[in-house]
């Protein structure tokens, strides 16, 4: 479905922010140490809608937080007694200004596992409840390749709100949801902007062309799927995850790494019980209670992220487990990149 596409400038975006942060529980980027992770906000000046992918965090502890009370108890000899916890407090309407459209497509990837065979009310009350604004990017960054994964860039609908710097100096504003469409109804003052489809249509589609131009890194997705289902037991992932270190930090920023462990904390009779994030790189991911361990070498538990992310998830959902936003490459205290690891281990298949 089309919806309409107004047009404005940077004075007037700043506006429209402004007016979304008065009138929302708003989050955006938000500047800690050099980079930035999306935090609520009360004011523009607060953050940087702009934010270079880069550096910027995932929009998923929003929906998926790193961690998260799931009940509390009370564990005495006569029974245990279980309740509720406290209300979940990013269940509210909100909304969310300097997304990703990789971020937004990220949250997609996630719904599919999240409403499989059994429904996180928790997550899809959180997604129902947020408008996400996302602004197209100007250029690729270095490690960046969502234009050769599975889905469209050009026509996402990943997010709500759809903002486009345009090439000729303009600022393109359009729904790319009927939550969206709605929302933009809230702020008449851009209505007054719209722009004929005619004339819209081509100004994206040039933007888009100008951004898709700049990617350094291309793959060809469908040869790499069907690769990597044939090389299980290539050599080349020892040697390529050889300089981890276990970190975790890959699966921490990644926007659809969706392992996590429970564990609980009891103080006497009083416990809570924690969801937290967790990663298959982890030694002890797939440690049994027993001791044995499938995974005690280091370039399993790599194989099973690379298979994981190309292979598993695209044969039961349809799609990758990888938006090519390159956060995990950018976060690598190693340098170990993804994109590197599937392509090298592809190319091995007979």
């Amino acid at each position: 479905m089309s919806f309409e596409t107004f047009v404005t400038d940077k004075t007037g975006l700043q506006k429209f922010y402004e007016a979304i942060i008065e009138k929302n529980e708003t989050y955006a980027p938000v500047e800690k140490f050099g980079n930035f992770d999306f935090k609520r906000i009360t004011r523009l000046s607060e953050c940087n809608p702009e934010s270079p992918i880069e550096k910027t965090r995932s929009i998923k502890p929003l929906f998926f937080p790193r961690s998260a009370k799931v009940m509390k108890y009370v564990a005495t000899s006569a029974g245990t007694e279980i309740a509720e916890t406290d209300k979940d407090p990013l269940a509210g309407k909100r909304v969310i200004i300097g997304a990703k459209h990789c971020d937004a497509r990220a949250l997609q990837v996630l719904d599919k596992v999240y409403s499989w065979d059994y429904i996180d009310t928790d997550f899809r009350n959180r997604r129902q409840n947020t408008v996400i604004v996302s602004t197209r990017c100007d250029k690729a960054a270095i490690h960046c390749f969502c234009t050769s994964l599975d889905y469209d860039v050009e026509t996402l609908d990943a997010m709500d709100v759809l903002i486009v710097n345009g090439i000729d100096g303009k600022i393109y504003i359009r729904a790319k949801t009927e939550k969206g469409n709605a929302f933009l109804k809230n702020f008449p003052t851009i209505h007054d902007s719209q722009l004929p489809e005619n004339e819209a249509a081509p100004a994206l589609k040039a933007q888009y062309e100008a951004f898709a131009a700049t990617f350094r890194l291309q793959m060809n997705y469908r040869e790499v799927n069907e690769k990597l289902s044939k090389v299980f037991d290539s050599p080349e992932f020892e040697s390529l995850s050889s300089n981890c270190i276990s970190c975790n930090t890959c699966a921490f920023v990644c926007p659809t790494c969706h392992c996590f462990k429970i564990s609980d904390e009891k103080v006497k009779d009083t416990g809570v019980r924690y969801k937290s994030y967790d990663s298959c790189n982890n030694g002890y991911f797939t440690l049994m209670a027993g001791g044995h361990n499938p995974r005690p070498a280091k370039y399993r538990r790599w194989r099973q992220r690379a298979l994981h992310k190309f292979v598993y998830y695209k044969e039961r959902f349809g799609e990758n487990l990888c938006v090519g936003c390159g956060k995990c490459t950018f976060a690598c205290p190693v340098n170990i990149s993804i994109f590197e690891v599937v392509n090298q281990v592809s190319d091995t298949a007979m």
